[in-house]
């Protein structure tokens, strides 16, 4: 955009479509939308206002900063806190109308001394560890925490989960969905029903039959970020990330580029520096590999991506300029550039990808009702 050296175009009519299809596609759900890590590098205020305006049933976060970073900007749709929780920021998640999540047995008597001080009893899930060893009670005591939050006057156990460690493995899934399961049968047992039950996300809820399951949780799903197995989804990636040239020169054969000279012309050739680099969230790993779009063209990364900028080889593209914008993630004139495929040049998780993005990146919030791609002067900014 004018007057940026790099930005980010998060289009708001994109989440609301991809939202759009997780209800068509799965009608007997209710939809936690994972808003955290600033949603997932995409702007969290603009995204939660439109999810927000879509009637999303839950936000999920994954700290207390970030929850209460959302209801200081005005957004009122239930929030849930999927991370721990820092103790001295308890009082405040409560004061604004804050679900927590209980991880640890030491917590339940913290948030219960709490809620009685305030004499308002607070609504609370119990995460159940069923192989993910990385926070939550452990499923053969599950029980009797939910029994003790049950029992209490100032706890309301309004949900049960677990984490997946391994979505896209049927083996393991199968296992600990079973395991979670005989603690859920163990409840209704005792006469516990937790009104939301939380196990899929994203990458397996597709492949979930499980009925008792009504809630579930969705993060690359809403952004578009497609896991690469899950092709038959119509989703349409939220974000598309630009720089723009600010420098050309032309080298002859066997000239060095960059540092520790890990890329020699091997032609005459033009080279185009672009204002984004591993400070912005660009990989390293796409250093002498990889490609940008550069009016309508792909165009090789060459050389070392370095910390404000990053060289592309322009030779074949007739009539670059300096301001010329480039398309780093997204589509231009045809070409096209996912997450999907730069994680893959950087052996990364696609979602890294977006979450990468610093606050240099603008995030330029859009819909159909605005400009996308011209003047930022008209467009509500956001910086990440």
């Amino acid at each position: 955009m004018k007057g940026d050296r790099a930005w980010a175009c998060i289009d708001l009519d994109r989440i609301s479509s991809n939202l759009s299809c997780a209800r068509e596609m799965l009608p007997s759900r209710r939809i936690l939308a994972v808003v955290k890590a600033d949603a997932y590098g995409h702007g969290a205020i603009s995204v939660c206002k439109r999810l927000q305006e879509d009637g999303i049933d839950y936000l999920g976060v994954g700290t207390s900063r970030e929850a209460l970073d959302l209801r200081a900007h005005g957004i009122t749709a239930p929030i849930l806190v999927l991370g721990a929780l820092i103790e001295s920021e308890l009082d405040s998640v409560m004061e604004q109308d804050i679900t927590v999540t209980i991880h640890s047995p030491g917590r339940i008597a913290e948030l219960e001394k709490l809620a009685q001080n305030r004499g308002i009893p607070i609504p609370v899930h119990l995460l159940v560890d069923t192989g993910m060893s990385r926070l939550g009670v452990s499923s053969e005591h599950a029980a009797k925490y939910a029994h003790i939050i049950e029992e209490s006057r100032w706890l309301n156990l309004e949900g049960l989960g677990t984490h997946l460690s391994t979505p896209r493995s049927d083996e393991v899934v199968d296992l600990q969905k079973s395991v979670f399961k005989s603690v859920l049968s163990t409840l209704q047992k005792m006469g516990i029903h937790p009104p939301l039950i939380h196990v899929d996300a994203s990458k397996s809820a597709l492949r979930s039959t499980d009925p008792e399951f009504n809630m579930v949780r969705l993060g690359g799903w809403i952004y578009g970020i497609l896991p690469k197995d899950d092709t038959n989804l119509q989703l349409s990636p939220a974000l598309s990330l630009h720089s723009q040239i600010v420098y050309l020169r032309d080298h002859t054969e066997g000239r060095s580029i960059g540092y520790g000279g890990t890329f020699v012309t091997k032609r005459d050739s033009r080279l185009a520096t672009i204002s984004i680099g591993y400070h912005d969230g660009l990989p390293t790993s796409l250093s002498n590999k990889g490609y940008v779009i550069v009016r309508g063209t792909k165009v090789p990364v060459v050389g070392r991506v370095t910390m404000d900028y990053t060289t592309i080889d322009v030779t074949d593209v007739p009539g670059v300029e300096v301001g010329d914008f480039v398309t780093l993630l997204g589509e231009d004139n045809g070409e096209s550039i996912r997450a999907e495929e730069l994680a893959h040049w950087c052996n990364l998780v696609p979602y890294e990808v977006t979450c990468l993005l610093g606050r240099r990146i603008t995030r330029v919030p859009v819909s159909q009702l605005e400009d996308k791609v011209t003047d930022q002067d008209h467009l509500e900014v956001e910086r990440g």
